[in-house]
């Protein structure tokens, strides 16, 4: 990472801090159905993230993965991000695709370029490898095209991915949806970078399989 976009990191994620700092943290916790411990003069908010736990601690906003992994600079920031803008709204009823998100159809071909073309460049003739990768990361089996799996960024932010695997008459295709909820729960930026965060996961997890294989 350069040092210029090192350093508006930094201020992005000082001023989360701020944020939500001046906000009770209890009940930011309570709207983004994550678990919330007070213990003396300290707080602790659980955070399912991914196929981990990394655990939020007040004052102070430190971070800790509970499997001892590294918390990037990132994804502190779309932990922070998550907690303040986290509307409580229900989950689970309609999902969209990432252009039908209000406000993100002018950011699809980022979208496009960061988050579909690897994993298609990957899984588009492996659907098998496809879902073996999101089952391993704890996703949830679906029934859309040829393969297709849930993973849960955090508690209340699913994303479904969706294979059709290509054959010799027609390419291959994915399809990435969202609850309809999620524009409530983060910020625009913030969803192609989780996103990107999920495809990353799914290639790492696949290239593990192949070594262990």
């Amino acid at each position: 990472m350069d040092a210029l976009r090192q350093k508006a990191y930094h201020r992005t994620f000082d001023l989360a801090c701020s944020r939500l700092g001046e906000m009770p943290l209890e009940e930011r916790a309570t709207k983004a159905g994550l678990g919330f411990v007070k213990k003396e003069d300290s707080s602790y908010v659980s955070v399912p993230f991914f196929d981990e736990t990394i655990e939020v601690a007040s004052p102070g906003f430190s971070f800790r993965s509970l499997k001892g992994s590294n918390v990037t600079l990132v994804t502190r920031i779309v932990i922070l991000h998550y907690l303040i803008q986290a509307s409580g709204n229900p989950v689970g009823t309609t999902l969209v695709p990432y252009e039908d998100i209000p406000g993100c159809r002018t950011y699809l071909p980022v979208f496009e370029r960061r988050v579909v073309r690897p994993l298609m460049s990957a899984f588009g003739y492996s659907r098998d490898a496809f879902l073996t990768a999101g089952k391993a990361l704890g996703g949830k089996v679906e029934e859309y095209g040829d393969a297709s799996f849930t993973l849960s960024a955090f508690p209340r932010l699913p994303i479904t991915f969706i294979l059709w695997e290509g054959e010799e008459e027609f390419p291959p295709s994915i399809k990435v949806l969202f609850d309809q909820s999620i524009h409530t729960y983060l910020p625009l930026e913030d969803i192609v970078v989780v996103s990107k965060m999920a495809a990353t996961r799914i290639l790492k997890e696949a290239r593990k399989e192949y070594m262990e294989g």
